[in-house]
């Protein structure tokens, strides 16, 4: 995979998406740039301003970050591995971790790590489309094949997310009918999420319809 300069558009998302840290909801001085879907479909890292949200939504919020930080990856190799080994480890358990809190239930680690094994994610998006496209396509097939999958809500919510994020990515590109395909794509997804049974999906899939955008804290 190549290495390619991150624009600074791109940035947020791969901090995000290689956040190591422990996560809270806290009310900072300054309002949190961040947001529920932020959140969900970047990292549990990530401080959001809990006064924002209903009681429920603040409690729900709460358990999806303690089963984020309960989450123990898989060893890495014990030797000293590349830099960039590192990088697509840390992205990896990043994925992991996410589809993990997503859940709702124990006992799916090891349909996260397969999901993510067969996935193998960019650990840098670098602002372009290809990177959230795949992730789209591929969530969009897994769906297909796996119905009643315990990642089924969330990754509604994900696969709409993913496509605006390749719709940024291709008007980067200037491929504005690209972009329109990418967004049209995302609809379908996003009205699924909307109507979702579990409250912090359709809460996430409020804000990505009423945002319309892909990066954290824009």
């Amino acid at each position: 995979m190549p290495i390619r300069r991150l624009t600074r558009s791109a940035r947020p998302a791969v901090i995000a998406l290689a956040a190591l840290g422990v996560a809270s909801i806290a009310h900072a001085q300054r309002p949190s740039p961040y947001r529920l879907l932020d959140v969900l479909v970047f990292s549990a890292f990530l401080q959001v301003d809990a006064s924002a949200y209903s009681p429920e939504v603040r409690n729900q919020l709460q358990q999806h970050i303690k089963r984020s930080e309960s989450y123990r990856p898989r060893p890495r190799p014990a030797k000293q591995e590349p830099r960039v080994m590192e990088m697509v480890h840390t992205a990896r358990e990043g994925y992991e971790r996410r589809l993990v809190a997503a859940a709702r239930r124990s006992g799916v680690e090891a349909l996260a790590q397969r999901y993510v094994d067969d996935l193998k994610p960019c650990y840098e998006w670098e602002a372009f489309h290809d990177c959230p496209e795949r992730e789209a396509r591929f969530a969009e097939q897994y769906l297909a094949a796996n119905p009643t999958s315990p990642f089924r809500e969330f990754l509604q919510l994900l696969v709409a997310h993913r496509w605006i994020c390749t719709a940024e990515g291709y008007e980067r590109e200037e491929m504005p009918q690209e972009a329109a395909r990418a967004r049209r794509a995302a609809e379908p997804s996003l009205a699924t999420a909307l109507q979702s049974r579990p409250l912090l999906i359709r809460t996430a899939a409020q804000e990505l319809k009423e945002l319309g955008r892909c990066h954290p804290g824009v």
